[in-house]
């Protein structure tokens, strides 16, 4: 019986390790660890009995302070139901599943619903795109932004793309929720999608200025991802952001609500350094695509508030002109909601782009790739 609590204690990491991050996780952990202290405090004697005491007592303070944060803020807001991603050693992460998913999330301090809509992954464990099977292909890369996360999938951009060009194209949605340029950049190192990618006219990049917190791992949710480092100018894959227990450890504390609102704030200012590989980054997946496909890049860029880039050195404008510099179209995809009264353009209570945004976007691709489809490389018309 003695030994009985630090069995338990053992028996729910396992189940917390198991369960996978949310909202929860650091506060389980933290809650385990004190009763795995307190299983030893039983049993042994001494000096290592005091030393546990300090220990329990200091984890103690942590398990209210997790708390105290979670109960202020309300517990922010929450997915009931989600597509389930499984790891993958080339991203970090994919669907686990092809299917049609439940996607709701609800407002966690006042139980309404934000969004609650259906999403399909197709049999490449893609997003679905409906459009041509033998047109040339369109092939779209980002984050959620690209992916479509909180709308149907008749609303994601390069759906509304396809519609606009009456489906005679073939549209592909290689956008998922986390990723970065890094992904875009690790796809044409890796050629994993050459057989869809044959035949290819254009590649589009959706990519913003935050995403320089992705392509450097600050982003508490990278630690999967890619990592890259700057050599002699030139973006070298150096692994994943992290691995192991280091991995682990930082994945349960980036999930706490402390951690959130008191640490993580002051360590996702962007530096010099960070923009430099964000655009480093983006000028190779840039170079890579012409080498390996010949295929052009357009970069669909979303500027961000100016004070964001203030710390950096960079304004959106010199962003964009880098990268241009490398070989990119660079499209500024800003739109004022001044200019579109009465149109809801970011999803309430979450911000992702609503499918009246990608509307809007999806009509600027359209103009630029009509009136430049002469240009693009031809491709012959197949099945694929």
């Amino acid at each position: 019986m003695r030994y009985s609590i630090l069995l338990i204690a053992l028996f729910g990491g396992g189940i917390v390790y198991i369960l996978g991050y949310n909202a929860y996780t650091l506060l389980l952990y933290l809650l385990v660890a004190f009763l795995f202290l307190v299983g030893l405090i039983v049993i042994v004697r001494g000096r290592v009995r005091d030393a546990c005491l300090v220990v329990a007592s200091i984890m103690l303070c942590f398990v209210v302070v997790e708390v105290y944060e979670l109960v202020r803020s309300g517990g922010s807001s929450k997915q009931q139901d989600k597509i389930v991603f499984a790891p993958n050693p080339i991203f970090g992460w994919i669907p686990g599943a092809p299917g049609a998913f439940h996607v709701k999330k609800v407002d966690g301090k006042t139980g309404s619903v934000i969004f609650d809509v259906t999403n399909t992954i197709d049999e490449h464990l893609q997003r679905k795109t409906v459009s041509s099977d033998s047109g040339a292909t369109v092939a779209f890369f980002g984050d959620s932004f690209t992916f479509g996360e909180g709308i149907e999938d008749s609303d994601t951009l390069p759906q509304i793309f396809a519609d606009l060009e009456n489906r005679k194209l073939r549209v592909l949605n290689f956008g998922i929720t986390g990723y970065g340029p890094q992904h875009f950049l690790r796809a044409m190192e890796t050629d994993v999608f050459r057989d869809r990618l044959q035949g290819a006219q254009l590649f589009v990049l959706q990519t913003a200025p935050w995403h320089a917190e992705r392509t450097s791992c600050l982003h508490p949710e990278m630690l999967r991802s890619p990592r890259y480092s700057v050599e002699d100018g030139r973006a070298v894959y150096a692994g994943p952001c992290a691995d192991g227990l280091s991995r682990i450890v930082r994945e349960a504390i980036a999930n706490s609500a402390a951690y959130r609102t008191l640490v993580e704030p002051a360590f996702r200012t962007l530096k010099p350094a960070d923009i430099e590989l964000y655009i480093a980054i983006v000028a190779r997946a840039v170079e890579l695509a012409r080498q390996k496909y010949d295929v052009p890049t357009l970069i669909l860029y979303l500027p961000f508030a100016p004070a964001y880039l203030s710390q950096s050195g960079y304004t959106d404008a010199a962003i964009m002109q880098k990268l241009r510099d490398a070989g990119a179209v660079v499209l500024d995809g800003a739109i004022d909601p001044a200019d579109h009264p009465g149109m809801v353009l970011y999803i309430p209570g979450d911000g992702h782009p609503t499918g009246a945004m990608n509307r809007l976007r999806a009509e600027m691709l359209k103009a630029w790739f009509d009136g430049h489809a002469a240009d693009l490389p031809k491709s012959e018309a197949k099945a694929h």
